[in-house]
């Protein structure tokens, strides 16, 4: 075999072994740069923490590191923009306490008349993702309580009344996602100023000032304008920009 030929298969199983480790590269680079932001937390660079998190949040959310995102901001006099985060870290999991104290912390540094929008019961008692799994159990419940009998030779007794209560809890596990979906459509102005417009016009008037910080649901999307609801009620549009990014989870 010629010398020229050895160094091309040397070459090609170098690059292939190159390859095989991407994957693993790839799968730590989030944790390692989530614990590179509570480091740099942990040493009042929060700055640097902000930009890890970041970086992280870009593939993909958790309640940890919304929430550990906003305690950055936070530290950096970012009230808003923290609360943003702590709502999103309450979305994720409605049972952490510490985003539910953090909400309320920022409320009153931002000098609101009222505190941020929280989950009610019963959607607060589990996350989306747990409705979610509930729902699958019920509705499997709901199938072998009513139609057991055309694929397993057992009596199941009661199993009308079993099947009756699986789908009324199916019920309430839809309602509960349904909350969930509605109040992660929650976001904050971001900008001093911003006027909430009778129409999705550069020229339309306002007749309500909101100030940052201030809680707004978002209920479409229109012209460079978000149709949004106040946390009193009222309607109307506001720029895209005056804003937070809207992210879904």
């Amino acid at each position: 075999m010629s010398a020229v030929l050895l160094n091309r298969l040397s070459l090609l199983v170098v690059f292939l072994g190159a390859l095989s480790l991407l994957p693993t590269a790839f799968a730590d680079a989030p944790e390692d740069r989530f614990m590179a932001g509570n480091i740099a937390y942990g040493n009042k660079a929060y700055a640097e923490a902000e930009a890890a998190y970041r970086e992280v949040l870009a593939l993909g959310q958790s309640p940890e590191l919304h929430y550990n995102l906003g305690n950055a901001l936070a530290q950096q006099g970012k009230w808003s923009e923290a609360a943003f985060h702590f709502m999103r870290a309450h979305s994720l999991n409605p049972n952490f306490e510490p985003a539910q104290a953090n909400l309320l912390l920022a409320a009153s540094q931002l000098g609101l008349s009222r505190d941020y929008p929280k989950l009610t019961n019963p959607a607060a008692l589990l996350s989306q993702a747990g409705w979610t799994l509930a729902a699958s159990i019920a509705l499997w419940i709901a199938i072998i309580a009513f139609f057991h009998g055309d694929f397993l030779s057992l009596r199941i007794p009661f199993s009308k009344s079993m099947g009756v209560a699986a789908i009324g809890f199916l019920l309430l596990c839809a309602f509960s996602i349904l909350q969930h979906q509605l109040f992660r459509d929650w976001n904050v102005i971001a900008t001093p100023l911003a006027s909430l417009r009778v129409a999705p016009t550069d020229n339309s008037p306002g007749d309500t000032l909101l100030i940052k910080g201030d809680p707004i649901r978002v209920l479409g999307e229109q012209a460079g304008f978000f149709h949004v609801m106040t946390a009193s009620g009222d309607e109307g549009f506001v720029l895209s920009e005056e804003i937070y990014a809207n992210q879904k989870d």
